[in-house]
């Protein structure tokens, strides 16, 4: 198992990661440049509100239909006019994963012990597990530890035209977000806080045994509802169990994603000026 942590700064390649980086890159590229608050910003917050950006779902390439059935890419090829259906759904463990189905509600239980897509009926769906507040209940620990005090948002930020979108439109909502200058939320009425945090899911999948996690963060003033600082990172961890993480209950995935995420977040806190005091020298 290997875990690379980096910022935009920084970009390791590996032979076996260039064509899952390929992408990644350029949509990097097309993101707007992490800014810095100054110092006097930072130093006086001591109360903030953590408010979590809707995250895309689970992206698994090659995709689960694809790889419980070797044959299914090549049959789908060879009719003529039939599409693979793809949507949403649900793992036993709230997951929510994007690709193929068949028409078979079985089928998907069979790929990795998952609930059917909701679309089809059958079971109903627990709660679904989103990345973006797993981050957040983590930052909002690390901030704690720093004595500074930090509440989680209870309605999230809805991300424009997502409800059903496709990943890459939800790559160009995430990526229009992340270079505002101004929040969209009116942030005044919703307390007294010093600063806002706005926490984003960039990338979020499972290519070939890596699971790649890419957290962006946006430090907004309350009261004028201006960014005063941006900052994004990345980890990719290769583990040929990554695939095997989302069976059953899903547990040992949200845990790999739970842990990929606070290296990322003491990271962004410091490029932040939030950076938290005992755990300075980690990285």
């Amino acid at each position: 198992m290997k875990t690379t942590t980096h910022t935009d700064k920084y970009i390791r390649v590996n032979s076996r990661w260039l064509l899952g980086l390929a992408l990644p890159l350029l949509l990097a590229a097309c993101a707007a440049s992490p800014t810095k608050p100054v110092a006097f910003q930072t130093s006086q917050i001591q109360s903030l509100l953590i408010v979590p950006v809707a995250a895309p779902p689970l992206e698994v390439i090659p995709d689960l239909l694809e790889q419980r059935d070797a044959a299914y890419r090549h049959t789908q090829n060879m009719a003529m006019g039939v599409a693979p259906d793809r949507q949403n759904y649900q793992t036993a463990g709230g997951i929510v994963v994007a690709g193929m189905v068949s028409n078979a509600a079985d089928d998907v239980d069979a790929m990795i012990n998952a609930l059917p897509p909701t679309a089809a009926g059958g079971r109903a769906a627990q709660t679904p597990w989103t990345p973006e507040k797993s981050a957040a209940e983590a930052l909002q620990g690390l901030l704690a530890q720093s004595n500074r005090g930090a509440e989680l948002s209870r309605d999230g930020y809805r991300l424009a035209a997502t409800d059903d979108a496709s990943l890459p439109q939800w790559r160009r909502a995430i990526q229009a977000w992340y270079a505002q200058d101004l929040s969209q939320t009116n942030y005044a009425s919703r307390g007294q806080y010093d600063a806002v945090i706005e926490l984003g899911v960039g990338r979020y999948r499972i290519f070939e045994g890596q699971t790649s996690l890419q957290l962006m963060l946006k430090l907004i003033d309350p009261a004028s509802g201006r960014v005063l600082a941006r900052t994004h990172s990345e980890s990719f961890r290769v583990d040929d169990s990554a695939l095997a993480s989302l069976q059953h209950d899903g547990k040992a995935f949200r845990q790999l994603i739970a842990e990929m995420a606070v290296p990322l977040l003491r990271q962004s806190l410091g490029d932040l000026g939030l950076r938290n005091v005992s755990n300075a020298n980690q990285s």
